[in-house]
């Protein structure tokens, strides 16, 4: 009944709005917003071929994001996972972990280890550095490459400019949630001049133990700390080049996974530390051609490294593992404008892993010391070079995008048991679709995009326990593949944005645990093969109407149904029917605000979440919450949010998750900002 609420509200809301436009067609005005991330060249969001957002500080904020995985709750088509109180896994369109690619200022974060399923490595980028985030649905691959089975989010950092007249500008940013449950402070100096800008700052955070809703209580052991320093610099180098260059730090230290703890029997089971370092230079040279319009090169260096510490109550066995991944990359991009209607981007990009992976294990009575082979082959390398091209014709009312890329991977690796591998997968994949402009202010679009996933380390060299599961390695493996259909309607108003999307994606050569029949440890043993072949069908809606001058409200659902048609069974765990609906009034320096999140329950459970000891028996009961926040600015230089979360303290978790949600918290957050 809520659902059909919601719908109706939502259409409501629309037919208002179109009937505003057809009184007063002047009214009627493009959107300001921009989306780059969806053809690699500036395209304002209404002209795209596909479901596209992008979600700014203002959204961020409202979300009090704590990570940057958590502000993205209630953004349609994409829904948040925790496995634990340091972790944030999204689901776009249904497919999280490597079938999810994640992007920073244009560079991957994937490596050649993530994992299948929920991960962690989103949380790694700070918050505090983000400038906006661009979500991009049923498309990716031709634009990105592996992973972008369902689309792409990219995270872009604080931005710089030149100005005519320099400034520097200082800001202190914090957060505090009730209880110890968050104290978080970061200092920023950014200076903007003619032809040179940085910015640089440094952050500490401290999350206490989560307190769970009405009937859990502390979720102990759930909190850790966290330290980040990060600078960008963007420099003017004369004849039309542009140089930008930055450096991410971020470390985490005694993350523990929480489920392990309660479920599992662990009296140590944690992250100490995992951190993340990332540096990058791009060069863009701008052109008065006619043909050429402009040129970058890109290079970048990431490395992730991880060391877990665990130990059963049972056990006298302390295991340290530890997992580093560095990434080296470079790339070109060429923009050419071949007539005044069609112009294009084409290019090249490189990546190279090297996996570094060892484990010890230590008997805490006798003292002794026994190194093993790590969760990975030590020194293993994934290499992926593609080629692409890019097109885009702008016909009167019709945008038309479409392109190729090539992809060619190369994984090496020797084990001391199974011997020296050496695979080859590759992958050409396409993407074309077409955006009509129907009346002023109304667009309609259809989409069709390749997608794939290479099969990466993780996939071919896994030995050990994972969740809940023994793995074996497999190197056999081709990449996954999935076709995604798509289409939908946006529409723009004075008063009223809205978007609707129906779309399908059918998933082939789908790479699937199965057990061997195995035992090892008191855990089932499993092995990846290409196997399955199903699909995931659904819709997804947004709104945004200002009905008074202050007032705006938003309502956003999505809907998905998966399917594997190899197992006949759903596919694992498809995220429930989920939507966000939220009301703001802003008067002067001042607004008030309400937040209401629902999600249905997911009793629809494959073989594998029916075993998953972080899914309650029969399926993961559904919510509703509803969050209040408040905020004031004084003299432009200070602003003040206080947020009271959860206020019915109602116990939940998102599905799938080995934590439940915080219960009623009361948190506030302090920007003080000083310009000279």
């Amino acid at each position: 009944m809520k659902r059909i609420f919601l719908i109706f509200v939502m259409l409501e809301t629309f037919y208002a709005g179109a009937q505003e436009a057809r009184v007063n067609e002047d009214s009627v005005k493009s959107m300001t917003e921009v989306m780059v991330t969806a053809t690699r060249n500036p395209l304002a969001l209404q002209k795209l071929p596909y479901a596209s957002i992008v979600h700014d500080r203002k959204a961020i904020e409202r979300n009090l994001s704590r990570t940057v995985p958590e502000s993205l709750m209630g953004v349609p088509g994409v829904f948040i996972q925790k496995t634990n109180h340091g972790g944030g896994s999204p689901f776009v369109r249904g497919l999280t972990g490597n079938q999810s690619l994640i992007l920073v200022d244009g560079f991957r974060l994937n490596n050649a280890t993530f994992r299948y399923g929920p991960n962690q490595y989103m949380t790694l980028v700070d918050p505090f550095l983000v400038e906006k985030i661009e979500v991009v649905k049923g498309t990716g691959s031709v634009q990105y490459g592996s992973d972008a089975m369902t689309g792409v989010i990219n995270i872009h950092t604080t931005a710089l400019q030149f100005r005519e007249r320099r400034q520097w500008s200082e800001k202190l940013s914090g957060r505090l949630t009730e209880t110890g449950m968050e104290f978080s402070l970061r200092p920023e100096l950014k200076y903007e001049g003619k032809r040179f800008a940085f910015v640089v700052g440094a952050g500490s955070k401290q999350f206490g133990d989560l307190k769970g809703g009405d009937t859990t209580g502390f979720q102990r052991p759930s909190g850790y700390g966290e330290k980040s320093a990060d600078v960008k610099m963007m420099a003017d180098l004369g004849r039309g080049w542009k140089a930008v260059a930055a450096y991410q730090f971020l470390t985490q230290k005694n993350v523990p996974v929480y489920h392990k703890y309660v479920l599992e029997n662990f009296a140590i089971n944690s992250s100490d530390p995992i951190s993340r370092g990332f540096g990058y230079l791009k060069l863009n040279k701008v052109f008065s051609s006619r043909l050429f319009k402009s040129l970058e090169f890109s290079f970048s260096d990431q490395s992730i490294n991880e060391i877990r510490f665990s130990r059963k109550n049972s056990s006298q066995v302390l295991r340290r593992e530890q997992d580093k991944i560095s990434t080296l990359s470079a790339g070109a991009d060429l923009l050419t404008q071949f007539t005044p209607v069609w112009s294009a981007n084409t290019g090249m990009e490189y990546y190279s892993d090297k996996v570094d992976s060892d484990r010890t294990d230590q008997n805490l009575s006798s003292g002794s010391l026994n190194s093993l082979r790590g969760l990975y082959p030590d020194g293993a390398t994934y290499n992926n070079i593609a080629f692409y091209s890019l097109h885009h014709l702008q016909l009167g009312r019709l945008n038309i995008e479409g392109g190729l890329r090539y992809n060619h991977y190369k994984a090496t690796m020797t084990d001391v048991t199974l011997g020296k591998v050496d695979l080859r997968p590759s992958a050409l994949v396409f993407q074309a679709g077409a955006n009509y402009r129907l009346l002023e202010g109304l667009h309609l679009y259809a989409n069709i995009s390749e997608g794939f996933r290479a099969p990466n380390v993780d996939d071919l060299g896994t030995l050990g326990i994972v969740d809940f599961r023994y793995e074996k390695p497999a190197f056999d493996l081709q990449p996954e593949r999935s076709l995604n259909y798509e289409a939908g309607i946006k529409y723009n108003a004075t008063k009223l944005i809205a978007t609707a999307a129906l779309f399908r994606t059918n998933l082939y050569d789908l790479i699937t645990r199965v057990k061997t029949g195995e035992s090892i440890a008191g855990y089932d043993v499993y092995k990846k093969i290409n196997v399955d072949k199903g699909f995931i069908r659904g819709w997804e809606m947004q709104v945004q109407y200002k009905p008074l001058r202050n007032l705006e409200v938003q309502a956003a659902a999505t809907q998905l149904y998966g399917q594997s048609v190899t197992k006949n069974q759903p596919l694992r765990r498809i995220p429930p029917f989920n939507s966000r609906m939220t009301a703001e009034y802003k008067a002067s320096n001042h607004i008030v605000g309400l937040i209401y999140d629902y999600a249905s329950p997911q009793r629809r459970l494959e073989s594998g979440d029916k075993s998953d000891n972080r899914i309650p028996l029969g399926g993961t009961p559904g919510y509703n919450l509803l969050h209040l926040y408040a905020g004031t600015t004084f003299a432009e230089n200070l602003t003040l949010r206080f947020y009271l979360n959860n206020i019915f303290n109602r116990d939940y978790r998102t599905h799938g998750s080995g934590i439940n949600g915080m219960g009623r918290a009361f948190s506030m957050m302090m920007v003080w900002k000083f310009k000279h």
